[in-house]
């Protein structure tokens, strides 16, 4: 706009890149003029500009000046700064018009970029990854195998243990007394033996009288046994009575004292709202009688303070009782609440201990029976050793010994049974009962594997105590944290290329460590998860990394193929169509299709078993073009 109001003979189509370039040649002859000037100004000479404006013109002809000649002098008059302003003005000008000219010309069109990938030698390792979380594949549930009364717990979640270390023990007063009557009947199974064997003598007369005065004992243990539970039976059936009748007395007493209460809250109140209403009455009347002679008078405006002041009591004092009537009901409420909580507590304690005395009671004449029964065969033997025996009741009596020594040797393991050994060193997991509670026992015969190494003084049988129930969780849970694995769920196409025994590689990014492992389990059963199928693995960690335990999240990297020194190309250079592979190989700058065949498929390189050479140039697909910026000069946009 200043190159305008300076040089209003200026126009558009004189400015540079027009046809003409009119205003490029006035600005050069303009700038040489300024410096004639400036030399002239120098030399003391008159400067151009003064000689043509003085040249004098022909008379009767005006002088004539060219548009170029005005213009330069018009420029020439101008102040220094100002020249030098406008002259900056029209550069900026002149490349805002190169700039438009060159977006039109060039408008920022995408340019693919190619890039290429040569085929190459080297190993390939294709792998399937997935994810989980590490738990113990030693991990063992831990049940007793008789049922009885919780005694003790040396365990908690967190402690480590040793094979044969004792968890947990349970009430084995029954065990032990089955051992005994086991034992009864050993010695008279024995005796028989011997009896049979030497015929009758005096040792074996005694023999058989110590066989029938044991026996004899055994069934007055167990009918003592019977008399003491029948005993606490009776005995709990008073103090548990005792107890739901104090409940409740205790309720009728405060049924009694909590309805007095609310019922003198409710008294108060009627009789505090008759008085109330009758002061209030008595100061309205006094009030009337007060205010009819002279309404403005003193005495009236104390009896309308008087009648007020008694409305006022009259609110506070029913106000106050009844909230005292709200709060003694309330008071009832929680405390009978409260009663008939604690005579459902002592009525449910009532029927708990008398079945458990019953139960007891049942035990004990069974025990009972059993001693009789050993009792006559004791004494049947003691009879029949009166008389020679024959071969076939020697071997019959050998049979009966060999057959109270398995119910003793059975005997022996209920009472090991008692105590709930660790089949296995570990750390435990879970506790899952406590002291006063009734153990549930487990068969050893359900589907769980049994653990019988001993340790120490343990024997045998006792180990086997310990084995472990089939599916959910024991009494006490161990697992051994340094035999851990992992679990991922992997879609169904890459599960098909697993197998038993490949190598995996398993990462912990909680511990930043890594350790290696193989495939031992692959569930056939599948799950689907997001319309995706799923199949669990397991990965069996070769060893456990430290600070890594059950739970830590785990990264694993299974290899299920490696090919070593072949061809090899980027996966992502091959394309799949159907059950043929294709790759792109540009030679003397021509792309051609190939079709190839390919091996072992890794996630960034795939062996190529035909179809090109070491050394050929693949085309890899395009890269996403850039955009040029809509701005750019010749050459620069779009890339």
């Amino acid at each position: 706009m200043g190159i305008l109001t300076a040089f209003p003979q200026l126009s558009l189509r004189e400015l540079p890149g027009t046809p003409t370039g009119r205003l490029s040649r006035w600005v050069r002859v303009v700038m040489k003029g300024r410096h004639a000037d400036v030399r002239a100004a120098e030399g003391g000479r008159r400067p151009m500009s003064s000689i043509l404006a003085r040249r004098p013109s022909k008379p009767g002809i005006p002088p004539a000046r060219s548009r170029r000649a005005r213009l330069r002098a018009r420029f020439i008059a101008m102040p220094p700064r100002t020249r030098w302003l406008n002259l900056g003005l029209l550069l900026l000008l002149i490349l805002a018009i190169v700039a438009a000219v060159l977006v039109i010309r060039n408008p920022g069109t995408p340019v693919p970029t190619v890039r290429t990938a040569a085929v190459t030698r080297g190993n390939v390792t294709a792998a399937v990854t997935g994810s989980g979380n590490a738990e113990s594949s030693l991990s063992t549930p831990v049940s007793f195998q008789s049922s009885g009364t919780v005694t003790a717990v040396n365990v908690k979640a967190g402690d480590t243990v040793t094979v044969g270390e004792v968890l947990a023990t349970i009430d084995k007063s029954s065990a032990e007394a089955a051992q005994r009557t086991a034992q009864a009947q050993l010695d008279s199974a024995q005796a028989a033996l011997a009896q049979a064997q030497a015929g009758p003598t005096d040792v074996q007369k005694q023999q058989d009288q110590l066989a029938i005065t044991q026996a004899q004992q055994a069934v007055d243990n167990a009918q003592a046994a019977v008399t003491a539970s029948e005993k606490q039976l009776e005995n709990d059936k008073a103090s548990t009575q005792t107890a739901i009748d104090s409940a409740k007395t205790q309720k009728a007493n405060d049924q009694k004292s909590t309805g007095t209460a609310v019922t003198n809250a409710e008294k108060k109140l009627a009789t505090d709202t008759t008085t109330q209403n009758s002061l209030v009455s008595q100061a309205q009347a006094n009030e009337k009688t007060a205010c009819e002679t002279d309404s403005s008078a003193s005495g009236c405006t104390s009896a309308k303070q008087a009648t007020q002041n008694a409305k006022n009591t009259r609110s506070s004092v029913l106000q106050a009782d009844q909230q005292a009537v709200t709060t003694a009901k309330q008071t009832q409420n929680a405390t009978l609440d409260h009663d008939d909580q604690a005579v459902t507590t002592a009525e449910q304690t009532r029927s708990a201990t008398l079945l458990a005395g019953e139960t007891t009671i049942a035990n004990n004449k069974q025990a009972v029976t059993t001693a009789q029964g050993n009792l006559t065969a004791a004494q049947l033997a003691a009879e029949a050793n009166l008389h020679p025996q024959t071969p076939d009741q020697i071997a019959q009596a050998q049979a009966s010994a060999d057959s109270a020594r398995v119910s003793l040797d059975t005997a022996r393991l209920g009472v090991e049974q008692t105590e709930l050994r660790a089949p296995q060193a570990g750390v435990v997991l879970a506790v899952n009962g406590k002291v006063g509670e009734s153990s549930s026992g487990s068969s050893a015969s359900s589907a769980g594997s049994s653990a019988t190494s001993t340790s120490g003084g343990a024997s045998s049988s006792t180990a086997a105590a310990a084995s472990a129930t089939s599916a959910g969780d024991g009494f006490v849970v161990i697992a051994n944290l340094t035999a851990l694995s992992v679990t991922a769920n992997i879609p169904e196409a890459d599960a098909a290329r697993l197998q038993l025994g490949q190598q995996a590689t398993i990462t912990f990014p909680g511990t930043s460590t890594s350790t290696t492992g193989s495939v031992t389990q692959i569930t056939p059963q599948s799950t689907v998860t997001n319309n995706v199928v799923l199949y669990p693995v397991t990965i069996s960690l070769d060893t456990a990394p430290p600070g890594v335990g059950v739970g830590s999240t785990a990264s694993l990297s299974i290899t299920t193929g490696t090919a070593d020194n072949v061809l090899m190309a980027p996966t992502q250079a091959v394309t799949t169509t159907g059950a043929g592979h294709t790759v792109t190989v540009r030679r003397n700058g021509v792309n051609t299709v190939v079709p190839v065949q390919i091996g072992v498929s890794g996630t960034s390189t795939t062996e190529i078993t035909s179809g090109v050479a070491e050394g050929d140039e693949l085309v890899l697909p395009s890269a996403t073009p850039t955009t040029g910026a809509g701005a750019g000069f010749p050459g620069t946009g779009g890339r």
